[in-house]
């Protein structure tokens, strides 16, 4: 026996729609700004300054720091204080600084950065990294 669907069930699907949609631009505005945040060289600075504040130290640590660093970009739009959310993105996620070993986590909120870690040499190994990718001849099509 097939069930007919009447008006209700119409606007609950529209509205389940409309919150898909919504989760899904939320989604890509997310990753857009993650995007935008690790490809913008900050994560060298991060890594310059964790260097020399005292070992180990917290979120709230790092994010003052770098803040001070570089107060433009670590700041809170429209506020004169540090954001912990750009330092957040840097540090976290499958291509985050902890995920990728550049950070080590010592224990719940507490980091430290790796012994004989050179920021300066990474950054040379990723420029050249990219260089060879561009250098690189297009793959054939399939």
């Amino acid at each position: 026996m097939s069930e007919h669907k009447d008006l209700w069930d119409y606007a609950e699907a529209a509205n389940n729609r409309a919150a898909l949609q919504d989760r899904e631009d939320r989604e890509r505005t997310r990753q857009a700004t993650i995007k935008k945040l690790r490809a913008s060289g900050h994560w060298l600075t991060l890594l310059r300054v964790a260097r020399t504040i005292p070992q180990p130290f917290t979120l709230n640590d790092i994010s003052v720091a770098v803040w001070r660093a570089c107060p433009d970009f670590f700041g809170m739009k429209g506020y004169p204080y540090p954001d912990n959310h750009k330092v957040h993105y840097i540090l976290y996620g499958d291509r985050g600084l902890i995920a990728k070993g550049m950070i080590r986590r010592v224990s719940q909120g507490l980091f430290c950065i790796p012994e004989g870690l050179d920021p300066e040499q990474l950054l040379k190994a990723e420029q050249d990294a990219e260089e060879a990718l561009a250098a690189a001849p297009p793959a054939p099509p399939q």
